[in-house]
């Protein structure tokens, strides 16, 4: 009987031919697919939202942040099987840097792209949002619980962030690497799911998630009404800190740079050590690496 998955070391394997496909992608077809990235991870962003808004004054602050992470899960699970390009994810493109395949320029050049297409993605959302009048349901609850969410976020020093930011892509890249050694359709959503879950349940952070959640919060608290609900809540707080230059500054460089360590190092180098360096299975001839990668990618090509 025919196995359902691949092993650490056939997954592995399939990440040389995978970079490879991914860097060798169209400009106009990667900014495309990163866009659908930011996309699909806002709208699991502003779920979370909308669910969570009145949960932790009933049920606590722990069990609300699971369900927060049980509904974001969601999000992995549209990029990786729908398909799209997420930066967090193509943080594994450090594989095939490791293995030869491919130079600093195209791995900076993708990671580039891909991070400027979930952006774009992200601030779309945001107008969607603004534009949807969700914001203002329930007395404006929903979105003074945007800009609260926010505003912790930009409230945290520099190493909290990065080292947030290491947790969330250690557990996003484990759900790549999972999704990709998966031969099924549920097994691959289960792989996406729970890593995810367990990211946005720990209080991890995302710099693509981020992307929106933060623009989200500094819109929603232009808004008088919920920026009135939002003071009636937390009166100590001075939600005019929350500003383009916080978010930039406070929390999406480091998360960022910690995406990057954990995603590119603690899996994407640890697994090519482990499971590449050194096998006779992993050929640097580029025609090689590209035919694996077309095989790879009907496993799951679309693994971001």
């Amino acid at each position: 009987m025919a196995k359902n998955f691949l092993t650490p070391a056939e997954t592995a394997q399939s990440f040389i031919g995978i970079g490879d496909y991914k860097t060798k992608m169209p400009v106009p077809k990667i900014i495309i697919s990163s866009f659908l990235a930011g996309a699909y991870i806002a709208l699991a962003a502003q779920v979370m939202t909308t669910v969570t808004h009145d949960m932790a004054g009933s049920f606590g602050v722990g069990f609300t942040s699971f369900i927060g992470g049980c509904v974001f899960g969601i999000a992995l699970v549209l990029v990786l099987i729908a398909g799209s390009d997420l930066f967090t994810g193509n943080c594994l493109l450090s594989m095939g840097w490791l293995n030869g395949n491919l130079t600093s320029k195209q791995v900076l050049n993708n990671w580039g792209l891909v991070y400027a297409g979930n952006f774009i993605g992200c601030l779309f959302l945001v107008w969607m949002m603004y534009t949807s009048g969700i914001w203002d349901a329930h007395g404006s609850q929903i979105g003074a619980h945007a800009v609260a969410i926010a505003y912790k976020k930009t409230q945290l020093t520099f190493l909290e962030a990065f080292v947030r930011g290491m947790g969330c892509n250690w557990l996003v890249c484990l759900a790549v690497v999972i999704v990709a050694a998966g031969q099924d359709t549920m097994g691959k959503i289960l792989g996406a799911w729970f890593p995810v879950m367990v990211f946005i349940a720990s209080g991890f952070e995302h710099c693509v998630a981020n992307m929106f959640i933060i623009p989200a919060g500094i819109i929603a608290s232009l808004d008088p009404a919920i920026a009135k609900v939002v003071i009636s809540l937390h009166p100590t707080w001075d939600i005019s800190s929350l500003n383009v230059q916080a978010f930039l500054y406070n929390n999406l460089l480091p998360v960022t740079l910690g995406n990057i360590v954990s995603g590119a190092v603690l899996v994407g180098g640890v697994y090519w050590y482990l499971y590449v360096k050194g096998s006779k299975e992993t050929s640097k001839e580029p025609q090689k690496a590209e035919q694996t990668g077309f095989q790879a990618a009907k496993l799951g090509r679309k693994q971001s």
